[in-house]
């Protein structure tokens, strides 16, 4: 009888456990939030006019180097004005290069677009928490793992591809995530699904060859890229909200079985 109490106490008293949180899929104190503010104004045989803000959560608990850089460059207005010079759909938008600023169609925009970057370049950063999920933004690179410096881009769609660990390639680390998008993915789906060309006049009589720019025949503009907060912790727990969680049903099953038990003795 007794050893059936102790049991019961010990079942009342023991806090249930948690599962361990996905830094894709929690948000995480001290993490900055940026804002990414767009407009895309469509042309003849362009599609739909859309405009409004992708809000992301960087992750600079797992990929600080990268997020660190990314955030000074936002601060430093780097983004404000250009466009997402290569789009693909159901892959990926990408911006960063500072020379992409023209409003006009292509191939009108500079032919250069999308080769440059910032003056400095960052290690690759890689995390085996942070994958290319839908909505993720990573560092777009050349072949050194180590040539990344502002340009960006989010997946449209998973594309695990991208994965340290998944290349095809036996000497390709893969690609760095460091966020991902926790509003406005509706946005990044509609600037995928833009018309794009990989001709060189635009037009197809100068065919370009696989692999070309995937350049946009209109430019998605990023207005601008804004630090909005760092997250901060949640609001202090009172006394009572401390109290560990307890498994009453079952101990309320057990003193039922153990009274029963009691009871035919």
């Amino acid at each position: 009888m007794r050893i059936l109490i102790i049991l019961v106490a010990m079942m009342l008293f023991t806090p249930t456990t948690k599962a361990e949180a996905s830094p894709m899929e929690e948000s995480f104190v001290g993490n900055p939030i940026v804002v990414i503010n767009l407009t895309y104004g469509a042309g003849t045989g362009g599609g739909n006019d859309f405009e409004g803000e992708i809000v992301l959560e960087l992750f600079l608990n797992w990929a600080p180097i990268t997020v660190e850089n990314f955030v000074e460059l936002t601060e430093q207005g780097f983004y404000d004005g250009i466009f997402f010079h290569r789009i693909i759909n159901d892959f990926v938008i990408q911006s960063g290069d500072p020379s992409c600023t023209e409003v006009i169609a292509y191939p009108g925009t500079n032919p250069t677009c999308g080769d440059g970057g910032s003056d400095n370049t960052i290690p690759l950063e890689i995390n085996g928490n942070l994958t290319h999920i839908n909505g993720a933004i990573g560092m777009a690179r050349g072949t050194d793992p180590d040539s990344a410096s502002s340009q960006f881009y989010i997946c449209d769609t998973s594309q695990h591809g991208l994965d340290n660990g998944n290349r095809t390639l036996e000497d390709d680390p893969g690609y760095a995530v460091f966020g991902v998008v926790r509003e406005g993915l509706e946005l990044v789906q509609a600037a995928a699904a833009i018309p794009t060309t990989n001709d060189a006049d635009g037009d197809g009589s100068i065919p370009r060859a696989q692999g070309g720019p995937d350049r946009p025949l209109y430019e998605v503009h990023i207005n601008s890229i804004t630090l909005r907060e760092y997250l901060n912790p949640p609001i202090t727990e009172t006394q009572d909200e401390k109290i560990p969680s307890f498994n009453f049903s079952f101990a309320i099953l057990s003193l039922v079985v153990m009274a029963s038990l009691y009871r035919k003795k």
